[in-house]
């Protein structure tokens, strides 16, 4: 009887564990099981129509999993693969690195001092076969980590060139992403406050298109030993509509020059926004006014020749209105030399 027992009861437990499972189930077989509670210790669980499984695995690599004695967690994968490692050599000689932006969003342009401000995520991917842990039999298909270890990581030391400012958010972290998968890319993003220039040509003020570009290149290392690329999606927007109060974006794009340095040639990203003046304040608040200012001085003409103080007081008054809307508008643009269409006006 013992052994017949002995047979039927680990048969048992593997058909349980093969059927679907109701929560309920799920739950008493998991505080029961020890081997289910062992494996607990490395994956995060989930439950569907065919049971339990590790999160983001499938039932034929759950059951498979679930017969395999031991899996190598983070820990140990870690010290295993930084043990060895070298930070301050580049990846296998040469690095392609692969470069993605997206904007969250586009906060100010300042015609002062013709720049403009925006929050942006940048992620780079780079092969690096020093830290490839698929041999391992890892426990995880990815590591997520945070900013700390990627100070012992070789990094492509990239920046952006000319950038007036540029921080990393911190709220209430370093908001800084580092993903290894296990043949050994690296994934790192970045959510950065960024201020960048703008050429304005306000010849055809409040007509007028601005221009403003940002170029990311890696600030050590030549094209020979990284190679930076645009990723096929570039420059995403994350909101459909990017407006401010003043502008509208009416066009973005991004390319890769090579430029020669003394020390070598560097790859060049930039990516470039294009954004039109909205003049609807301008019509009411300096062309609108002006125009009822003049048409109103040509009451003088009505008045007799003899009305002289009444035809010099709306003359007077016209030009110092005039002179105020003028100044009222001059104040918030950058001293510029050559005629606007506003002076024109």
């Amino acid at each position: 009887m013992s052994k017949w027992l002995a047979a039927v009861i680990p048969l048992a437990a593997v058909l349980f564990f093969m059927t679907p499972m109701t929560s309920a189930r799920a739950a008493i077989y998991r505080r029961n099981s020890r081997e289910l509670r062992r494996l607990s210790r490395f994956y995060d669980w989930e439950m569907d129509q065919n049971g339990l499984r590790p999160v983001g695995t499938s039932l034929k690599t759950a059951r498979s999993l679930h017969l395999k004695k031991t899996c190598a967690n983070d820990s140990l994968i870690l010290s295993t693969i930084m043990a060895p490692y070298n930070r301050h050599k580049v990846p296998g000689g040469g690095v392609q690195v692969e470069v993605e932006v997206w904007v969250q969003e586009i906060t100010t342009i300042s015609d002062i001092t013709s720049d403009f401000q925006l929050d942006i995520y940048i992620s780079e991917m780079w092969l690096d076969p020093a830290l490839a842990y698929s041999d391992l039999e890892p426990c995880k298909y990815n590591l997520s980590l945070n900013s700390e270890l990627l100070k012992k990581l070789w990094t492509p030391n990239s920046c952006f060139i000319n950038s007036k400012t540029a921080n990393i958010h911190e709220s209430p972290f370093p908001n800084v992403f580092l993903m290894i998968y296990p043949n050994g890319s690296v994934w790192t993003n970045y959510r950065l406050k960024l201020s960048g220039p703008c050429e304005m040509d306000l010849t055809g003020f409040p007509f007028d298109t601005v221009a403003c570009h940002l170029t990311f290149e890696s600030f050590n290392y030549n094209t020979d030993e990284v190679q930076m690329n645009w990723s096929p999606v570039g420059v995403e927007l994350m909101r459909e509509k990017m407006e401010l109060a003043d502008y509208a974006l009416v066009k973005r794009f991004n390319y890769r020059n090579e430029v020669q340095y003394p020390a070598g040639f560097w790859h060049e990203l930039t990516m470039k926004f294009v954004f039109k003046r909205r003049y609807g304040w301008y019509i009411l608040q300096a062309y609108l006014p002006t125009f009822l200012t003049i048409f109103i001085s040509w009451i003088a003409f009505a008045l007799g020749t003899k009305a002289i103080p009444a035809r010099t007081m709306l003359g007077v008054n016209s030009l110092l209105a005039m002179t105020f809307q003028f100044g009222n508008i001059i104040r918030n643009l950058p001293r510029v030399s050559y005629v606007k269409a506003i002076d024109v006006w």
